[in-house]
């Protein structure tokens, strides 16, 4: 039903990837002249919400008239190190990428560094500004994500829940520390709200299963009423376990991403609740700034920190209507310095009207 979601295979995106290396590679340095080339890293090729971020971001590529190269590091630091690596061996004139973990962001600036390329960060912040001199990096674009594990917490809670169980990203990440903070806050400022238990699941749909087991193993029927999830993929590993085991009528869950999957059974009504996202734009973003940065225009601003849209079953007509029935057109041009001198923003806002 979310065909405008543009889901693709992961092994689509493996084929597009390694073609394009190919392309960078044989095609050689008069070619690179021509056409500016942007490597992309992201954690994984193997997850909805990076799907529509890399569909995203190779839309932006062909509305600025450059070649995009996306490589997934399996969630894997050494993967996405030696991947960078690759990127910039090829030729790439700029880089894009979302950090496995903090930890592994100074190492992956440092090589883009060296090689004198620009490198944008998205998603995952690095733990320092962009222009510090030992690890320089043209700009962040990212989710608020206090805001965000805040809003899903709110919307549980609004909707009666007080015992909560959280399933949180990996550890050592930032998105998942600042949407397990978002949690903490709004539940210290709900009286009578409790976290029952928090575990760091990491972040697919499989860890999400398991970890929902186990959970339900632990907690006996009565003693927990409601899911915090740091995204849809562990949300819809949980929203399994919880059917199989009979819950579903006493346990309500809510995600992070807005993946198709989810959006389905927030409008079929079930116990999945609540998604917020819109997101998946931060990686094209990305590669906005980076084409910017390349024709010479340095960034608006430096630390970019996205709101996302909020949506369930009362508002799912209309954010059907305007994302999914009739997608917005992604006017990419007009939010560049490069082709709009005049912007005021190198982002544009999700929203329903």
């Amino acid at each position: 039903m979310h065909g405008s979601f543009q889901r693709i295979t992961r092994r689509g995106l493996m084929m597009t990837a390694m073609v394009a290396i190919i392309g960078i590679t044989s095609t050689g340095t008069n070619a690179l002249a021509q056409t500016q080339t942007i490597g992309v890293s992201i954690p994984t090729l193997d997850n909805p919400f990076w799907v529509n971020a890399t569909k995203f971001a190779q839309h932006a590529a062909d509305e600025l008239g450059v070649k995009l190269v996306v490589v997934g590091a399996e969630n894997r630091e050494e993967k996405q190190l030696a991947d960078v690596q690759s990127l910039i061996a090829a030729g790439a004139n700029a880089l894009v990428v979302t950090p496995q973990s903090t930890a592994s962001a100074p190492g992956i600036i440092a090589l883009a560094k060296r090689a004198n390329l620009p490198i944008v960060i998205v998603d995952r912040y690095p733990g320092f500004p962009a222009d510090n001199p030992d690890a320089p990096y043209v700009a962040f674009v990212g989710p608020n994500d206090v805001t965000a594990g805040r809003d899903v917490a709110k919307f549980l809670i609004d909707h009666g829940a007080k015992k909560i169980v959280g399933l949180g990203g990996t550890p050592g990440s930032s998105v998942a520390e600042g949407r397990q903070q978002g949690l903490d806050e709004q539940i210290k400022a709900s009286p009578g709200v409790e976290l029952v238990q928090y575990v760091g699941a990491g972040e697919s749909e499989d860890a999400g299963y398991q970890a929902m087991q186990n959970l339900l193993a632990a907690h006996a029927p009565g003693t927990i009423d409601s899911v915090w999830c740091f995204n849809d993929g562990l949300c819809l590993g949980a929203f399994r376990a919880i059917k199989q085991a009979g819950r579903d009528s006493e346990i309500k869950l809510a995600g992070i991403d807005l993946v198709a999957q989810a959006l389905d059974l927030i409008e079929n009504k079930t116990n999945y609740t609540f998604s917020t996202g819109g997101h998946w734009l931060q990686v094209g973003f990305g590669v906005m700034i980076a084409y910017d940065t390349l024709n010479g225009h340095k960034p608006i601003s430096t630390d970019i920190r996205l709101d996302m849209l909020g949506v369930n079953s009362d508002n799912f007509a209309a954010f059907k209507q305007q994302f999914i029935d009739n997608p917005p057109p992604y006017a990419v041009k007009d939010y560049t310095i490069t082709n709009n001198p005049g912007t005021k923003a190198q982002t544009f806002p999700l929203q329903t009207k």
